[in-house]
């Protein structure tokens, strides 16, 4: 009778780590996935950082939480997009500049694939809260195109006047940016693929209104406790109506950090 019992709760586990494997390339990683678009939008790729008690930053940065291996997969994922979707919080708060040219082995895919030699950026911002004269802006290479801002038309119009000057504007929405219509707008200027970056109010938009194909989550070895904890992480609304749910791809890892892909059932 016991053995019975106890098999009911017995399940086969695999060990993931530590492992013997061969080392992998992150970039030739994932140029080697699939990622087809999907009916009358890209591929989108969120992309995030959270320690293990779930902070997504460190004093309101998510530079700390990261290391050698998450840059690479930050760069990696950035250098096979071609538009990277961000709101104006995490611009503001990050200091976001103009995408980098990626590294060689990327570069070389890109040029294969037709795309630009650096992926766009894209704003999400309702009330055009962003500096005209942020590096962002300022910085950018004067061939590539300008940020494109995602906006609603009851944004401020000194805002906007200010902001035409140095960016695209378009109108998604009256008073919330309509995160489907947007990406429907991507695809139609060429995005297959989009990577965002956050922060947790767009991830969440984006993730209830099922328009996210890929969650690359990297867990940070730290524990940042205390007022670290208490903000928003990787998701900030309301609860799901349904549970979304994800299927795990793969797990790497790299100096005690664990770099987990998902893809979104």
């Amino acid at each position: 009778m016991f053995s019975t019992v106890g098999a009911l709760y017995r399940h086969a586990v695999r060990l993931l780590h530590p492992t013997t494997g061969p080392e992998v390339d992150v970039s030739d990683l994932h140029l080697d996935l699939e990622r087809p678009p999907p009916p009358g939008r890209p591929w989108v790729i969120l992309n995030m950082v959270a320690s293990v008690d779930g902070a997504t930053t460190v004093k309101g940065l998510s530079g700390q939480l990261g290391g050698p291996g998450d840059r690479q997969v930050f760069r990696t994922l950035r250098g096979l997009a071609d538009m990277i979707l961000v709101g104006a919080g995490t611009v503001r708060a990050e200091g976001y500049r103009p995408p980098r040219s990626p590294d060689d082995s990327l570069a070389s895919a890109r040029a294969a694939a037709g795309q630009p030699v650096r992926p766009r950026l894209v704003v999400v911002s309702a009330r055009l809260d962003l500096d005209p004269s942020a590096a962002l802006f300022t910085e950018r290479l004067p061939e590539d195109p300008p940020p494109l801002i995602a906006t609603v038309r009851s944004a401020p119009l000194d805002r906007r006047e200010a902001l035409a000057e140095v960016a695209d504007l378009i109108d998604l929405g009256r008073t919330r940016v309509d995160l489907t219509g947007l990406l429907a707008a991507l695809g139609d200027i060429g995005a297959r693929t989009v990577l965002c970056e956050g922060g947790p109010d767009l991830n969440h938009q984006l993730l209830a209104a099922g328009l996210v194909d890929e969650l690359c989550l990297t867990i940070s070895p730290n524990l940042v406790g205390g007022a670290g904890t208490t903000g928003p992480g990787l998701l900030s609304g309301g609860t799901f109506a349904v549970p979304s749910g994800l299927r795990l791809d793969r797990v790497l890892a790299h100096d005690d950090f664990l770099f987990c892909r998902y893809l979104v059932a």
